[in-house]
Parts: C-alpha cells; sequence; structure tokens
C-alpha cells in the first residue's frame, strides 16, 4: 500500500500535475492525522478500560478489608459492654453483698475486668492504594478524602485504648498479685463469650488444663470490700466507656465508607455489564 502511494506521488510530479499533487499531499496527511487520532482514541479507551478494571478490584478489596474493621469495631464494642455490665454488677455485689449468689458468677464478672479489647484494624489495601498512588484510580472525591483520613480517625479510638492497657490494667494486675490469693477464687472453668471473642481461633480447648483453685467466700469479700479496687473499677468503666463513644463514631464513620464503596460497586458493576 505504501508503495502504491509513492508511485502515484511520482507519477503525479512526473506529469507536472502540482496541483493534483498538493491536494493528494494534503489528502494524505489529513489521512494520517486521523489515523494517529484514531489510535490515540483507542489507546485511551484501553487505558480508561484498564483503569476501570483496576478500579473494580481495588473496590472489591476495600470493601471487603472495611467489611473486616466494622466486624472488629462491633466485637470490640460489645466486649468492652460486657466488661462495663460486669463492673456494674460487682459494684452492686459491693452495695448488697453476695449472699445467695454463685461464686462462680462472681468470678466470671472479676475475669471480664482484665479484658484488654484494643481496636487493631485492617488496612493494609488502604495503605497500598494511596503508597502507590492508586488513590487516583477512585473517581469518588468522598471516599478518597475517607481513606486518606482513615488513620487519624482510628488514632482517636486508639489513644482511649492504650491509657487501659498502659496504665490502668498493669497497676490493677499487680495490686490483685500483692493483696489477694487468686488460688481461693480460681473456681471451675466457664466458658464466657465475652473473653473468648478475641481469640484468633474458635477452638476453646487446650492441652493444658485451667491451673486448679478453690471458691473461698472470704477472698470474694475482700476484693469486694476493698476501696482500692473500687477505684480501679471506676477507671476501668470510664475508660471504656470513653473509648466506646469513640467506637461509636469510628463504627459510624466504616458503615458510611462501606455504604459509598458499595454504591460505587454497584454503579462501576452495572456500566461493565451495560
Amino acid at each position: 500500500m505504501i508503495k502504491f502511494f509513492r508511485q502515484f506521488r511520482k507519477k503525479l510530479i512526473s506529469e507536472g500535475k502540482t496541483t493534483n499533487y498538493l491536494k493528494y499531499a494534503f489528502g494524505e496527511i489529513i489521512l494520517v492525522v486521523i489515523g494517529i487520532l484514531i489510535a490515540l482514541q483507542i489507546n485511551n479507551w484501553n487505558n480508561d478500560r484498564q483503569d476501570a478494571n483496576q478500579e473494580l478490584r481495588i473496590l472489591q478489596d476495600l470493601e471487603n478489608e472495611y467489611q473486616e474493621n466494622l466486624n472488629e469495631v462491633n466485637e470490640k464494642i460489645h466486649m468492652r459492654d460486657g466488661m462495663m455490665t460486669s463492673i456494674q454488677r460487682l459494684f452492686d455485689y459491693m452495695d448488697h453483698g453476695i449472699e445467695n449468689v454463685p461464686l462462680d458468677t462472681i468470678r466470671i464478672h472479676m475475669g471480664r475486668t482484665f479484658l484488654l479489647p484494643t481496636f487493631n484494624g485492617t488496612d493494609g489495601v488502604t495503605n497500598e492504594i494511596i503508597n502507590s498512588g492508586k488513590l487516583n484510580l477512585i473517581q469518588n472525591t468522598e471516599l478518597k478524602i475517607n481513606l486518606s483520613n482513615w488513620s487519624g480517625t482510628t488514632e482517636k479510638v486508639i489513644e482511649e485504648e492504650q491509657l487501659l492497657v498502659n496504665q490502668i490494667t498493669p497497676l490493677y494486675i499487680d495490686y490483685l498479685i500483692h493483696h489477694f490469693n487468686l488460688r481461693k477464687m480460681g473456681g471451675t472453668d466457664q466458658d464466657d463469650g465475652f473473653k473468648n471473642i478475641w481469640r484468633l481461633s474458635n477452638k476453646r480447648n487446650s492441652k493444658f488444663k485451667p491451673i486448679n483453685g478453690e471458691n473461698d467466700i472470704n477472698e470474694y469479700k475482700k476484693f469486694l470490700s476493698d476501696t482500692i479496687i473500687s477505684n480501679l473499677l471506676v477507671n476501668i468503666y470510664s475508660i471504656n466507656r470513653g473509648a466506646n463513644i469513640q467506637a461509636y463514631g469510628l463504627r459510624d464513620k466504616t458503615e458510611h465508607i462501606l455504604a459509598i464503596i458499595r454504591s460505587e460497586l454497584k454503579k462501576k458493576r452495572h456500566m461493565k455489564n451495560s
């Protein structure tokens, strides 16, 4: 084809048909330009399609990630609610005595006060998107802003939790170790959903049996009449309450992010299938 056009140009020149040659040359330039524009359009279309497919995969990964985060937020809220309920029950025993109260029930409520519900979160996909520059592939501006601000949002919850992890619970455990015989508040091993929720496996059994102990009512009464224990429980309750207030906000934020992601996924899938 190129050879044909070259021969045609030579023929026009040799025959002295300069005007026709110029018209032909101009037409050839127009064809070349049109060809380039078409090629660029096809290339842009392919790039847009690749970006759309990549955005769809990113949104799917983000949906999984933020669903995991929502599940964890709800689990930690549930654990803190259980801790605060148990502390309220212990205060009730302090105020009204423990006659006719099963000692194993008291022990379960005591056991919950040692829990450390901390939100770790899953942010691998979010960080990878931000650090790799793939955030620009996401078309929804509000979603991009929320993803960029995610780490700052979680820090507010973590700050509250660390007061319990680093300050109050170590004091609490140290005081118990020095002032109480914990084997006299051993009782029988019972499954407790609030304490098991943090486990990575559903398996509850271990080859190691719990340390044998006994339920001595006098040790429980000593625990429940101790002013320092009461003060420590007040602090544990207050920190958990503050952490849950922050966690409610985090849950709302996570649910909002998920709603945006799912709305975008619905639109992208519809566009892809139409």
